[in-house]
């Protein structure tokens, strides 16, 4: 999906050390999914539209993701509607209300969830993501974790979505002018899979060269003043932490 992409920048989260950013999504993720009342949701619906506000187009975005998990939330809201115990709706048996409530609760916990880690991905490089997971995790190590090699192979995954995004792209224009029908134009995608996967393995073969021979690496990210834990990145996850935590007591 596009709105998955790195999108450059000079924004204060841009600047946020990665291994803070990486602290805080599991912070605000936990105080998300742990919500018992519409204020706290509604507190963190602010903050994302806080900080995305001087990075991207907010509404524009939520209204895309929303789009695209729309299904998903639509299904979890009939399930809870149906399903859920508790008081009734229209004096029916089968309409619950509190699964209702409860529906759109999850359906808003979901949906933050999904925009706080897209948040993350659009202010942060794939090789400052997977050095400050990479660095997160490295007391694993002692214990036989082979963390760098996950790293590694998490910097991979995250170049090669962009190629799956440009060779569809190119699928697309290619069949953009045609004028057929449903079944003629499904067949057209099956036909073209094919040469789609191929040209996808040729990509990530030359990425993986790419890793190996140090073109692309970790140790890229290392150097860079994004990923030196300055005063600012000791200040941010304070302020990070204290949010988190005034967040967690409502």
């Amino acid at each position: 999906m596009i709105e998955g992409a790195y999108r450059p920048g000079n924004t204060f989260l841009h600047r946020v050390d990665p291994r803070v950013k990486l602290l805080l999504i599991l912070g605000l993720i936990t105080c998300l999914f742990s919500a018992s009342n519409p204020l706290r949701l509604a507190l963190i619906s602010c903050l994302w539209f806080l900080a995305a506000g001087a990075t991207i187009h907010g509404v524009k975005d939520v209204l895309r993701v929303f789009k695209m998990l729309r299904w998903l939330l639509l299904f979890t809201l009939i399930l809870h509607l149906f399903f859920s115990p508790g008081r009734t709706l229209f004096g029916t048996s089968w309409l619950s209300y509190d699964g209702l409530l409860l529906g759109v609760m999850i359906n808003v916990q979901l949906l933050l969830a999904v925009l706080f880690s897209l948040l993350l991905a659009w202010t942060t490089r794939p090789e400052a993501l997977a050095f400050g997971l990479t660095t997160l995790l490295a007391p694993l190590q002692r214990v036989k974790v082979p963390v760098r090699e996950a790293g590694g192979m998490l910097l991979l995954v995250l170049h090669f979505f962009p190629l799956i995004q440009g060779e569809v792209a190119i699928l697309k224009s290619e069949r953009l002018g045609e004028k057929v029908g449903i079944l003629s134009g499904f067949k057209g995608w099956i036909l073209g899979l094919e040469p789609l996967l191929l040209r996808l393995f040729d990509r990530a073969d030359q990425l993986a060269n790419d890793i190996v021979s140090g073109e692309t690496s970790l140790e890229e990210v290392k150097s860079s003043e994004d990923t030196t834990f300055d005063r600012g990145a000791f200040l941010a996850s304070v302020a990070g932490i204290l949010i988190v935590f005034l967040l967690w007591q409502i």
